[in-house]
């Protein structure tokens, strides 16, 4: 009896990671997928990626922007007694490393000139925090996507004056369209990480974008500023990602970077505005609490 299996290239995607939570797999492919039919193949003749030779890695790991990917692609296999007899491969809208790099350099004269970090970093986890571990299906299980382009999803409370942050990339996004939002929104917060003085974020890129705003998340998936029960709350929300409370405290540090707007979050001071990376989370934290 046949059997149908489906097979999705493993992710390359950190998973440990907030700004690069995403529910697609992807890895790098030694050449161009570019057929999206059907075609009867040998057992022999199944075009599948050979392993990349340590030379390669090597190379990949040392490259400024070596965790760039250029394709992905999803296989269909058909399986029998007869052995394989079909395979469908479709080539996925994945970001040009070319255009990434090009990018990367227009954020970084972005941030020069708006000073727009924190809002930057604020829309990728924004974008990449309403992911569910439980669920399998994409894009169900939500993660970095793309759907918060979407004014559906725009318009949920959290999301409130990340409008602002979009319109600043959409000029990079129809400048590079070979970059898909979803990336370019990771992209996007680790840069501002980095310029902003802190650390440089191994990122991999290779997110496929959802195509409608049907797809996008339900509203609800991202902390709520003014939950009753904040350290429940926030163990609801980070736990379903399949952080712990050590991850939460660590994330929370984000916060020192930036300020909270009161017409946006309900909580904020003017003079609490900053733009480059600093230790005030971590002294109150040892101070406080260690």
């Amino acid at each position: 009896m046949a059997e149908r299996l489906s097979l999705l290239m493993p992710s390359l995607s950190s998973s440990s990671s907030m700004a690069s939570t995403s529910g697609v797999t992807s890895r790098p492919l030694p050449s161009p997928i570019r057929s999206n039919k059907t075609s009867l193949v040998a057992p022999s003749s199944l075009p599948m990626p050979s392993p990349s030779p340590a030379s390669s890695l090597k190379c990949r790991r040392t490259s400024p922007l070596s965790h760039l990917f250029l394709y992905q692609k999803r296989l269909s296999v058909r399986v029998s007694s007869a052995g394989l007899s079909s395979v469908t491969v479709t080539k996925c809208f994945a970001s040009d490393p070319d255009q990434l790099r090009s990018a990367r350099e227009d954020i970084k004269e972005l941030l020069r000139t708006k000073f727009c970090h924190p809002i930057l970093i604020r829309l990728g986890w924004h974008d990449s925090g309403t992911y569910n571990k439980d669920i399998e299906e994409w894009p169900q299980r939500g993660g970095a996507n793309g759907s918060l382009r979407f004014d559906i999803e725009m318009k949920h409370s959290a999301n409130a004056g990340l409008v602002n942050a979009l319109k600043l990339l959409q000029p990079i996004k129809e400048k590079y369209p070979g970059v898909t939002y979803a990336d370019l929104f990771q992209l996007a917060s680790a840069t501002a990480v980095e310029e902003a003085g802190g650390p440089k974020i191994p990122m991999k890129y290779g997110r496929v974008d959802v195509s409608t705003p049907e797809q996008c998340p339900e509203e609800g998936r991202l902390p709520d500023a003014g939950a009753p029960s904040p350290a429940t709350h926030l163990r609801n929300v980070f736990y379903r990602m399949g952080f712990s409370d050590k991850d939460i405290v660590a994330l929370s540090g984000a916060h020192t970077l930036g300020r909270s707007r009161l017409e946006r979050s309900g909580f904020g001071k003017p003079e609490t505005n900053y733009t480059v990376f600093n230790l005030k989370f971590r002294v109150n934290l040892s101070l406080n609490f260690l």
